[in-house]
């Protein structure tokens, strides 16, 4: 008789080890980097990077927790794309905004929201930020301003590791969109400060 019991005890120690899931090993993933993108030569002795922007580490905002920040990512692309080729003056990167909102998005409730998995998160990302160009007196010369912009949600269901791949894959298409919407406003309006 005391067979049964111990058999019950070892389905439902078995069930339960079945039910917790062995944590997934967090996602590797490669550094952002723009050194393959032609670079924009500027006729200064030197570039500078000011991120005005301060990350609010509250919500809406997540950008504090995604693999790469945007306003990270806009640094390193100055860093690598803009070069100072001058003997004067100089150029300054400054960035005005780099952030990521999380907006809720209504669901089925109930038993029918059981059945369907929607999406239920909208992340919003935005990068605004301007190039000056100063003469050796720090007088501006010229300036440009670009601004990027990139909306991605995702499902009820999506794991944190799946969501980190969503807000990492956000930076690296809103950096594209700002590299082109800058290289086309220097074109236009630094031309006379490039080489």
């Amino acid at each position: 008789m005391l067979r049964l019991p111990r058999i019950l005890a070892l389905i439902l120690v078995s069930a339960l080890l079945a039910a917790c899931d062995t944590p997934q090993p967090a996602p590797k993933f490669d550094e952002i980097s723009f050194r393959d993108l032609p670079p924009i030569r500027l006729n200064v002795a030197r570039i500078d990077v000011a991120n005005e922007y301060v990350m609010p580490f509250k919500d809406p905002n997540v950008e504090h927790q995604m693999p790469v920040a945007p306003g990270a990512a806009v640094e390193r692309w100055a860093g690598d794309v803009l070069q100072a080729v001058g003997t004067v003056g100089s150029a300054v990167m400054v960035i005005h905004e780099a952030a990521v909102i999380e907006i809720k998005l209504k669901t089925k409730k109930g038993v029918s929201g059981l059945f369907h998995k929607e999406q239920s998160e909208r992340y919003e990302g935005r990068i605004r930020a301007s190039l000056i160009v100063r003469d050796a007196d720090n007088r501006q010369l010229a300036a440009v301003d670009a601004e990027a912009a990139r909306s991605q949600t995702v499902r009820e269901d999506a794991t944190p590791n799946e969501r980190a791949v969503v807000w990492y894959r956000m930076t690296k298409s809103l950096l594209a969109e700002f590299d082109t919407t800058l290289r086309v406003q220097a074109n236009r309006h630094l031309k006379a400060h490039m080489r």
